[in-house]
């Protein structure tokens, strides 16, 4: 990739025009694909930021349960804690769209380099190992970052749980 525009080297050795054909075709789709899965990119690193907060946030709320004194201090963590889950699902809600469709957009970019069938030339990097180098980090990161907002989240629900039950027993007594 140079000045934000990409560049192929395409060797016809003997290819048929239908095969000239698809390859290029093949090569566009590929690039067109490997553009549509880094979308999801700049949406995990903002989410991460913010999921970095909301555990933190989580912790100190855990913390607080431990040392609530009374029924209105277990309703005040269960309030923010409500909150927070709101808040995290708001995100999750937001970002699982983009997060699937950057791993269906991979999926594809690996079947088109597949369907290649490319090989090694001397002094050149095949696009599959330029894809392993520049593509599968950006969605492993989206696949963490969907993953955190997961456990985030019924991790929230788990504490919540118990914190209810708490408030009901109080209430009950």
């Amino acid at each position: 990739i140079d000045n934000g525009f990409s560049r192929f080297l395409v060797l016809d050795i003997s290819l048929t025009q239908r095969q000239a054909g698809r390859t290029i075709q093949r090569l566009a789709e590929i690039e067109t694909y490997r553009m549509m899965a880094l979308l999801g990119l700049p949406v995990a690193k903002e989410v991460g930021r913010g999921l970095y907060s909301a555990e933190r946030h989580l912790a100190e709320l855990m913390d607080r349960i431990g040392q609530a004194q009374s029924p209105e201090d277990e309703r005040a963590v269960l309030s923010s804690l409500t909150r927070l889950a709101a808040e995290v699902e708001n995100s999750v809600a937001r970002t699982t769209f983009r997060f699937g469709a950057a791993g269906a957009y991979y999926r594809l970019v690996r079947q088109r380099i597949d369907d290649l069938r490319e090989q090694r030339l001397p002094g050149f990097s095949p696009i599959g190992e330029f894809m392993d180098r520049r593509l599968v980090p950006a969605i492993d990161t989206c696949t963490s970052i969907a993953r955190r907002q997961d456990d985030l989240s019924g991790r929230i629900a788990r504490n919540s749980q118990l914190l209810r039950t708490r408030v009901d027993v109080e209430i009950e007594r």
